[in-house]
């Protein structure tokens, strides 16, 4: 079966989970036309990639085809791979004997790398769930469906997550921004969010070389975290800190990927590309809360 067939055929099979971000009606797949239509008539097209375009309206994104190559680069790499396999331990020690029947939505999955990556990883412990990825950017969304049709791939805003209440047992919101009332709204009772965020490390060699003498050169995350407990509670909160190699080539992908060098002048990134800096510091406090 094509790869868009069987997109096709995994949105109509949990057609239940959807919601209408129009009117917040439940949604039906039809065959004829592939596409979900709501109670009240919204209509909502599969593309011929295999995702599904759930935004109100059409938001410029600033994350473009470049930066999501750059960023699917870096993490074939292997730079996040240690923080992925701590989401993978948290999703396996949480939920016990329902984690066969599981189902994960990753809010803000970018081009899907992190979700299919910690899917991968759940099934090599035989362990199956059903991986959906909504992010706000198109061109993150259709990367994604072009690499992966075993996961559901939505087009679809934050602030109006396009799906019922109570559906997921756990949302992952890795690098993103986030909405916790409507994480609260799509998770089950008892269900896991786990938030991942930078720590005050995080690329430090790229901040003393941009931000010195700054209030940007050190990054502090305190109010993120206290949001973060205001909101669902930190059941956990897992520190990582490692130091990864990355070749010349990675190091302008990763230039290409992080905020920190959006306004950065281009001739700091020029001496920090000539560098040739040898070790990144990588750091992220990993934050659970339950639902």
């Amino acid at each position: 079966m094509k790869k868009a067939e069987r997109a096709k055929r995994l949105i109509e099979t949990n057609s239940s989970l959807f919601m209408c971000p129009l009117c917040g009606k439940r949604m039906s797949f039809i065959r004829k036309t592939n596409s979900l239509l709501c109670q009240n008539k919204h209509n909502f097209d599969i593309s011929r990639d295999g995702y599904i375009n759930l935004l109100v309206k059409q938001v410029r994104s600033a994350y473009d085809k470049k930066l999501f190559a750059s960023r699917k680069a870096i993490i074939q790499s292997g730079f996040f791979d240690p923080m992925l396999r701590v989401i993978s331990d948290l999703i396996e020690e949480n939920l016990g004997t329902n984690i066969t029947t599981s189902k994960i939505l990753d809010a803000g999955c970018g081009e899907g790398s992190h979700l299919m990556n910690i899917l991968s990883n759940l099934v090599k412990r035989n362990i199956c769930s059903l991986g959906v990825g909504i992010d706000i950017a198109k061109e993150g969304i259709r990367a994604a469906a072009k690499q992966n049709a075993d996961i559901i791939w939505c087009v679809a805003d934050l602030s109006k997550i396009p799906f019922g209440n109570n559906q997921f047992d756990i949302v992952l919101n890795i690098l993103s921004p986030a909405n916790y009332s409507e994480f609260k709204r799509v998770l089950k009772t008892g269900g896991l969010l786990i938030k991942v965020i930078p720590g005050i490390e995080h690329l430090i060699e790229l901040r003393d070389l941009f931000y010195k003498g700054t209030g940007k050169q050190r990054y502090s995350n305190v109010r993120v975290i206290d949001h973060f407990d205001d909101n669902f509670g930190i059941v956990h909160n897992r520190q990582i800190i490692y130091k990864t190699c990355l070749s010349s080539e990675n190091i302008e992908h990763l230039i290409n990927m992080t905020p920190l060098t959006w306004n950065v002048d281009r001739e700091k990134i020029a001496d920090l590309v000539a560098m040739e800096i040898k070790e990144i510091t990588v750091a992220f406090d990993v934050l659970v809360g339950h639902g």
